[in-house]
C-alpha cells in the first residue's frame, strides 16, 4: 500500500478487512449486499494478517414495490429483523497473494401471514413468527494485488460455500433461509488512492453467480459496487477518520423456491444507498468502525420488505 503522512493509510489499512463482508450472498430480498463492499471491508494488500468481528443490523418492515412504498397488506411477509455477526480472517502469503475467509452467524426474526398471497389483501390474516439463530454460508476468497508497486489495486476471487441450513424453520422461504444451498462464484476488484494530503478515495465491486441449483432453487446473480471518500484533515487528531460512501446494488430474480408459484415476481431489485461513517483508531493494531446506511433510490420487483435504514459497526486487529 502507499505510505502517506498524518497516518491516513495507517488508519485506513487497519480498517480495510474489518468484517463488513456480510450476508448479501444469502438469499435476501432486502439488498443485504450493501455490506459486501466498501470500507472497512476492502482487502489489505502487502504482508498483513488480521482478524475482525463485525456486527450489522437490518429491520425489514416496509413493503416496497417498484420505486415506491406500498401498503403492507399487499405483502404476506410482515417483518424480517436480523442481527448479523461475522468473523473475518486474512492471511498474506507474500506481497501479491493472500487469502481471506468470512464466517457469518445471525439471529433472525421472521413474521408472515400464513394464509396470505403476494400482491393480494387478505381480510383475515393469520400471522405467525419464527426465530432463528444459525451459521450462514462461508466465504473463502483469494486475492491478487500485484498490478502496481504501491499495491493500491487488486482482484478478489473465490467461492461462497453452502454451509448454512436451508431448512432452519418451517415458516421461512428459500430466500430468507440462512443458506442458499448453492455454491456461488465470486469475482471482484478494488482500487484506492489520494485526492490530496487530506482526502482519499476508494472503489470496490463484487459479482456473484450461483453455479448450481438446490432442490429447484437458485438465487439470482448480483452485482454490488461502491465508491467513496475518507477525510484525515481533522485538526489535532488522527484518531477519527470520517468516511462517506455510495453503494449501488443490482440483483436478478431468483429461480425456484417458494416464490416460483408466482413466477419469482417478488425477487430482484436495484438499490442505491449512501453511508456516512467513521474509522476510529483505538490503539496500536486495533481499530473500530461504524456506518449508517440510508436509502437514496430503490426499485423492487413485485412486493418486497425493505429496511428504512441499516447499521454496521465492528473492530479488528492486525498482526
Amino acid at each position: 500500500m502507499k505510505k502517506h503522512s498524518k497516518g491516513f493509510w495507517t488508519g485506513l489499512i487497519l480498517a480495510f478487512c474489518s468484517v463488513v463482508y456480510m450476508p448479501t450472498v444469502w438469499a435476501c430480498a432486502c439488498g443485504c449486499g450493501i455490506f459486501d463492499v466498501g470500507l472497512p471491508g476492502l482487502p489489505v494488500s502487502g504482508m498483513a494478517d488480521q482478524i475482525g468481528l463485525q456486527y450489522s443490523f437490518m429491520n425489514q418492515n416496509w413493503n416496497h414495490s417498484g420505486a415506491s412504498g406500498q401498503i403492507g397488506a399487499l405483502n404476506s411477509d410482515k417483518q424480517i429483523g436480523t442481527n448479523y455477526y461475522t468473523l473475518y480472517g486474512q492471511h498474506m502469503f507474500n506481497e501479491d497473494w493472500g487469502v481471506e475467509a468470512m464466517l457469518p452467524y445471525w439471529f433472525r426474526s421472521f413474521t408472515t401471514d400464513t394464509s396470505g398471497s403476494p400482491g393480494q389483501i387478505n381480510p383475515s390474516p393469520t400471522p405467525q413468527s419464527a426465530y432463528i439463530s444459525s451459521l450462514s454460508d462461508l466465504r473463502v476468497m483469494g486475492m491478487y494485488t500485484g498490478f502496481s508497486r504501491d499495491k493500491s489495486s487488486g482482484l478478489t476471487f473465490g467461492l461462497k460455500l453452502p454451509t448454512g441450513p436451508i431448512n432452519a424453520a418451517p415458516l421461512l422461504d428459500r430466500d430468507t433461509e440462512p443458506g442458499t444451498g448453492t455454491t456461488d462464484a465470486l469475482l471482484g476488484y478494488y482500487t484506492l488512492g489520494n485526492l490530496n494530503a487530506n482526502w482519499g478515495w476508494f472503489s470496490q465491486g463484487t459479482l456473484r453467480h450461483a453455479l448450481n441449483h438446490n432442490q429447484g432453487y437458485r438465487p439470482g446473480d448480483s452485482l454490488n459496487v461502491v465508491g467513496g471518500v475518507t477525510y484525515n484533515g481533522i485538526e489535532g487528531t488522527t484518531h477519527i477518520i470520517p468516511m462517506l460512501q455510495a453503494n449501488g446494488m443490482w440483483r436478478a430474480p431468483d429461480q425456484g423456491g417458494g416464490d416460483a408459484l408466482y413466477g419469482n415476481i417478488n425477487s430482484g431489485y436495484t438499490n442505491l444507498y449512501v453511508a456516512p461513517g467513521a474509522l476510529i483508531n483505538l490503539a496500536q493494531h486495533w481499530q473500530a468502525n461504524t456506518s449508517l446506511y440510508l436509502p437514496v433510490y430503490r426499485y423492487a420487483n413485485g412486493n418486497q420488505l425493505v429496511p428504512h435504514w441499516m447499521f454496521s459497526a465492528g473492530i479488528n486487529y492486525m498482526f
